[in-house]
């Protein structure tokens, strides 16, 4: 038999193309390297069948000029690509499509359908030039035509379609051919009509062969193949079966069979879809080594792992997250943390789910204990095949010890930089003091002399608070409790500060609560945070001229629960904003004459106590500093 002779329009050298696969298989074939020859080539010969390779110089337009000149010709389309990427190409322009090179079985069963459609269409046409016959065949013709084109196409369909859910899976066309799916459609006479390509791999080409040929034992008739059953009760139908393969292995089945109606309600055909069990096995159990591979990566980071979808779920989290962290799998990450630094919805994962793009941050999480962490983030997307972002991947990074590493060396800087200016402000002091001393004595005035001494003194007790301060600052101390007599321990410290105030010029009113008490307390401690206290306040209102004298007044309250010490004065005052932020670290009221430490050792002390400080002040009306501590001070506190 003479086979249909076939033109090639392929740019690639001879043995590139589907020309040498042809001539193997007795066609005759005739290869030109361009479209225009192609063209020409085409006019000349009239072929029923022509192979275009999608590499050619304006493929498209060259399919296009071929149609005009027959509808009706078959066109295969040949790439060294992805076939997906091809049939998106063309679309509608081509009829068959295949992958070079070439599997023998694939290019068989290609070739032998379009020699069928080309046959069918011949006899549709030999029918108009008969007029005896066309009444009686034409009919029948057509239908046969429409019907084989309608089974292929439901393969295709079906191909595509899965293909299609493959890809939104992260997928593509490559993961419906290596799905262990075999699907195909029979007729009502138990005929194989079309299969898809995993059932021509393993079962090899039995297209127009009985349906029954793949199976073994009572399944290998007609009545008891599955597809002869869903024929006989006209329904649905799952059949246990055992298949043979090409290669002679036996494989145990479950078989599904659909029946297809024509538009009369009759069954027309059956379309038979079934499963390999050895390679679902061999899937599984590939697939179970891979999470096993997986967990033990994931878990073995050191750095605390969690993957996140687009809706901010938790989907996983390896075993360092869950350890800093706790387990919130299934929660969404923003109903656990906050973003901490970061501005609402501008963390490194909001950015990398809104943009799809890789970022990075600093964060605050609450870790297990309770307490808040400083960690870098690095997120990343991952993607579908096809650029669709499914997941986020989140790093965290506790960098807390850095942080406060950085907030320690930039205070120490700030702290020398400040005690620097107030100890030489101190020493000029003293260089004044002694001075005067020494003029006094070298004029012999009493006065300068004891002038001279009040301004050592003064300087002394100065540095003497600094170096007290900085060591407070410095150096971490646990709190001593000892059962104390809160009447007698604040008369004392009234004492110790009555002089100072009233040389100052300043009215100095101790209200002393005459309720005895007795509680533990760190007497040395607490003693220190007082004269910080009401030193500030004796600062406060040197620096507040008034006409009046100012005042200021030092009390203590007894409570059930609790004791208080007040210290109230008639100073400048200070805005709420000051107030916010006079116990932090080097904030101080004094401009240039304070370091900024004294208060803030202050609130540690009371902190240390179990208790509470705060200030109530406005510009120009005095400020009230209250410092509250319960009745039952438990232990040793620790802790800056």
């Amino acid at each position: 038999m003479v086979k249909e002779p076939v033109l090639v329009i392929d740019d690639a050298p001879y043995e590139q193309t589907l020309a040498p696969a042809l001539a193997a298989l007795d066609y005759g074939v005739v290869l030109v390297h361009s479209g225009a020859e192609g063209l020409r080539k085409f006019e000349t010969m009239q072929p029923a069948w022509v192979v275009v390779g999608d590499g050619v110089h304006d493929a498209l337009a060259l399919v296009d000029g071929i149609r005009l000149q027959d509808k009706e010709v078959q066109i295969l389309v040949t790439t060294t690509g992805k076939l997906e990427a091809a049939v998106a190409d063309f679309k509608y322009r081509a009829d068959e499509f295949i992958v070079l090179p070439a599997a023998a079985p694939m290019l068989s069963v290609v070739l032998r359908r379009m020699e069928k459609v080309v046959h069918m269409r011949r006899q549709i046409r030999s029918l108009s030039d008969n007029p005896e016959a066309r009444d009686r065949e034409r009919l029948q013709a057509t239908v046969e035509t429409e019907r084989f084109l309608a089974v292929r196409q439901i393969v295709e369909k079906m191909s595509a379609f899965i293909s299609q859910v493959a890809s939104d899976a992260q997928g593509g066309m490559r993961y419906f051919n290596e799905l262990p799916y075999f699907v195909s459609i029979h007729d009502k006479q138990c005929t194989l009509l079309a299969a898809n390509g995993i059932y021509n791999r393993y079962l090899g080409n039995r297209l127009y062969q009985n349906s029954w040929g793949i199976y073994a034992g009572r399944r290998a008739t007609r009545n008891g193949c599955p597809v002869g059953r869903t024929l006989r009760h006209e329904s649905v139908m799952k059949t246990r079966a055992l298949v043979r393969y090409a290669s002679g292995a036996r494989v145990p089945v479950t078989v599904h069979t659909a029946p297809i109606y024509d538009n009369d309600g009759n069954i027309d055909l059956v379309i038979e879809i079934f499963a390999g069990t050895k390679e679902i096995e061999r899937l599984a159990a590939e697939s179970r080594r891979t999470h096993q591979r997986y967990e033990q990566l994931f878990n073995a980071v050191p750095s605390s792992i969690v993957v996140l979808d687009r809706r901010f779920r938790i989907n996983a989290a390896n075993r360092a997250f869950r350890e800093n962290y706790g387990d919130h799998t299934g929660r969404l990450f923003f109903d656990v943390f906050r973003p901490g630094i970061f501005p609402a919805y501008r963390d490194p994962i909001s950015l990398t789910v809104r943009s799809g793009e890789a970022h990075q941050g600093d964060m605050v999480l609450t870790n297990n204990e309770g307490m808040k962490t400083n960690v870098m983030a690095w997120t990343s997307p991952i993607k579908t095949a096809t650029g669709k972002l499914i997941q986020v991947l989140a790093i965290f990074a506790d960098v807390t010890q850095l942080r406060k590493l950085q907030t320690n060396l930039a205070n120490l800087g700030l702290m020398v930089s400040t005690l620097s200016h107030d100890l030489k402000g101190s020493l000029t002091g003293l260089d004044a003091g002694v001075y005067m001393i020494d003029s006094g004595f070298y004029r012999d005035r009493p006065a300068r002399i004891e002038e001279g001494l009040d301004t050592v003194r003064l300087m002394t007790e100065r540095i003497r608070k600094l170096v007290t301060d900085i060591l407070y600052y410095a150096k971490e101390r646990d709190i001593h409790p000892v059962p104390t007599d809160i009447q007698q321990f604040a008369g004392d410290v009234a004492a110790n500060v009555a002089t100072k105030v009233k040389g100052a010029n300043i009215q100095f009113n101790p209200q002393i609560s005459d309720v005895p008490v007795e509680m533990p307390i760190d007497a040395d401690l607490l003693r220190t945070a007082l004269y910080n206290i009401i030193d500030n306040a004796v600062e406060a209102c040197i620096e507040s001229p008034a006409p009046d004298q100012h005042r200021i007044d030092f009390l203590t309250e007894v409570h059930p629960d609790r004791i208080a010490f007040i210290v109230e004065d008639t100073g400048g005052g200070m805005s709420p904003e000051k107030a916010k932020t006079v116990f932090d670290l080097f904030s101080s009221t004094k401009g240039r004459q304070g370091t900024g430490i004294g208060l803030y050792v202050t609130r540690k002390i009371v902190q240390k106590h179990g208790g509470t400080v705060a200030v109530n002040s406005r510009p120009g009306e005095g400020s009230r500093f209250e410092i509250e501590l319960p009745r039952q001070v438990g232990g040793s506190i620790s802790g800056k």
